[in-house]
């Protein structure tokens, strides 16, 4: 039998979670790919963004924010992440809708190209300086999520959504579906506090690879949001936890995200901090329905990583 060795694949997988599929069951970072966030704005508010009223990224964040969609809009994400080792990118499209005050799409993918697997000359020998390894082929491996969301306002203080997910993978040759869903939630005690949260995979998501399956737990994400006019601008605040699935680090502790946002109308200015790693953005009004923003995200052993975002309001 040929042994195959993924050298640089570990990496790739150490750096994205992708597992190898196991036999049945929950793998601890079987969900880890739709943790990586959705928008420039976002990821710069250090991923607290459950109890943000952002239209364009909710149905990632929390689907009940499109519930305050008055108008259509378009969004673009574009992310090379650890020196361009890892592409992220994200597009979506919200509308009102007739059911539900607004509908979104959006399509969230996760690659890596250049994968070397080698194999060695003999199989059956130890490896040695007669038996090296050598590179028997170049792969890619992707992460596609899908998402199909919907919010609704039940009287002036409460919102509601829901988003559908459909899930794509693909390892080299190996390849795997799912699907699932999330629900969220926005309640505003005050007009300048929110209070939010979202259940991701509240059915416990299955992915289905050739033979195998994985299946993704239920997480929890609470919010707060506090907003208010200064200086001619205004500034919020937002604070976030996650739990429940692999939110969890090493020694069982939740983590928390917050960041910080001052916004004058044609410029906003951002920084968070996401588990422990600091994060940074600006924002840029080019037009009055076009909006760019920059983030940047921090890394303690790796490279950080740039993302920029466009959103298009018609």
């Amino acid at each position: 039998m040929t042994r195959r060795i993924p050298c640089a694949a570990l990496l790739c997988a150490a750096l994205l979670s992708w597992p190898a599929p196991p036999a049945h069951g929950a793998s601890a970072y079987a969900g880890e790919f739709l943790a990586v966030g959705a928008g420039a704005r976002g990821l710069a508010l250090g991923s607290a963004c459950v109890a943000l009223g952002d239209a364009a990224t909710a149905g990632y964040w929390n689907s009940a924010g499109l519930a305050g969609s008055p108008e259509r809009q378009a969004h673009f994400t574009h992310g090379e992440r650890f020196n361009g080792l890892v592409r992220q990118d994200y597009v979506a499209f919200v509308t009102p809708g007739p059911y539900f005050d607004g509908l979104g799409i959006g399509l969230l993918r996760l690659g890596v190209d250049g994968i070397h697997f080698t194999d060695l000359p003999d199989p059956s020998a130890p490896l040695g300086p007669d038996n090296r390894p050598f590179v028997s082929s170049t792969e890619s491996a992707a992460d596609y999520a899908l998402y199909l969301s919907g919010g609704r306002r039940l009287g002036e203080r409460l919102d509601i959504g829901a988003s559908a997910k459909l899930i794509h993978r693909s390892v080299a040759d190996l390849t795997a579906y799912g699907g699932g869903l999330d629900l969220g939630l926005r309640y505003r005690p005050a007009p300048s506090l929110t209070l939010a949260a979202n259940i991701r995979d509240v059915t416990t998501t299955p992915i289905l690879w050739d033979g195998a399956t994985d299946r993704i737990l239920p997480s929890l994400l609470l919010g707060v949001a506090y907003g208010r006019a200064l200086a001619g601008g205004t500034a919020s605040v937002a604070i976030g936890s996650r739990s429940g699935g692999d939110a969890e680090d090493e020694a069982g502790t939740a983590p928390v995200h917050a960041g910080i946002e001052y916004d004058a109308g044609r410029l906003a200015l951002r920084a968070g901090l996401e588990e422990q790693r600091q994060t940074f953005g600006v924002g840029l009004r080019v037009r009055p329905r076009l909006q760019v923003d920059l983030a940047y995200l921090q890394h303690d052993d790796l490279e950080g990583t740039y993302l920029l975002s466009a959103d298009v309001r018609f």
